[in-house]
């Protein structure tokens, strides 16, 4: 073999490696921004469902113009000390936080249920009255879009007390 043939495989043989290094580093960058929007989106549906929920079982629910959400539980599902709980979006955060505020107005832990959420609405809800004529919300609606990578995905569910459903 000469020189210059000798050039031109370790030429080729670079060009390839270069090609399959790149190919590595795209397969690489998927996943990973597949993973993060996985992620988002798991949360996002995880937070809507733990929401609905907790407003299903509740006793009494008040949603705030501060886009926040206090739930009272009933009796028999309260921890010790619980009075009720609240569910924020933090927009400077991107996130939907879950704290329990306990008797004496001792606010518990924040949690954080859902990131790289852009926005979140709870309600406005509807309004009606029991069989007391107490007003009492009858239909809360929720919306969360959460994003990642330039891919964002909107969950919306609704929820009511079910001590407000007529039978």
């Amino acid at each position: 073999m000469t020189l210059i043939e000798l050039m031109m495989a370790l030429s080729i043989s670079s060009a390839l490696l270069i090609a399959i290094a790149a190919a590595f580093h795209a397969s690489a960058n998927a996943i990973t921004h597949n993973d993060g929007y996985f992620r988002c989106t798991q949360s996002a549906r995880v937070a809507l469902e733990q929401i609905t929920t907790e407003i299903r079982r509740a006793e009494a629910v008040q949603v705030n113009s501060a886009n926040s959400i206090q739930i009272i539980r009933p009796a028999g599902l309260l921890e010790a000390n619980e009075i009720y709980r609240q569910f924020s979006y933090d927009a400077p955060g991107k996130r939907i936080t879950l704290q329990i505020f306990h008797a004496g107005g001792i606010p518990g832990s924040l949690y954080e249920v859902a990131e790289n959420v852009t926005t979140c609405n709870f309600g406005p809800a509807e309004m009606g009255s029991d069989v007391n004529h107490i007003p009492i919300a009858l239909l809360i609606p929720i919306q969360i879009t959460c994003s990642m990578g330039g891919n964002s995905v909107t969950l919306s569910g609704a929820s009511a007390p079910r001590r407000s459903a007529g039978f």
